[in-house]
């Protein structure tokens, strides 16, 4: 149970801020920023396995949507893609993901996209190399944040 615990609380903490690209995240793709997702109020569900690992809503700005071609990251994070491809409705990533201790966890996603939705399957080993897949899926709920979340 507490492997369980700890693989929801990793992937949560992975995927919680995946719009928030590091600045050394190497882009491959040379699609455009433009026409991926929608800024608004998002609803994120996440899971690992078939265990549901919770879920937010967030207010996503225009600058946000930019970032969403750069792929996932955390600002715990440092990110490297190899590939990184954002177009067409379809994402692919493969890259890497370091530590502030540098530890170093590969890691995969793919999925697709609209610009009210989109779904990412996320493959990685942690840093102890102990695999973890999970899913993250995410709906836009309105076009218009609630004042709470517009002033973040």
């Amino acid at each position: 149970m507490r492997t369980t615990a700890l693989a929801a609380s990793v992937l949560a903490l992975t995927v919680a801020l995946p719009l928030a690209a590091s600045s050394q995240t190497r882009q491959v793709s040379t699609a455009p920023a433009a026409r991926t997702i929608l800024p608004g109020h998002w609803e994120y569900d996440y899971r690992v396995g078939p265990i549901p690992a919770g879920s937010e809503t967030k207010c996503l700005k225009a600058a946000d949507v930019e970032q969403f071609s750069r792929g996932i990251c955390t600002r715990k994070y440092r990110c490297d893609y190899t590939t990184n491809v954002v177009s067409n409705g379809k994402i692919k990533l493969k890259g890497t993901w370091t530590d502030k201790k540098d530890r170093v966890a590969p890691v995969t996603a793919d999925g697709s996209y609209t610009p009210e939705s989109f779904t990412l399957n996320i493959h990685m080993k942690t840093i102890n190399g102990l695999p973890l897949a999970g899913v993250m899926t995410a709906k836009r709920v309105s076009a218009e944040c609630p004042a709470e979340q517009a002033a973040k």
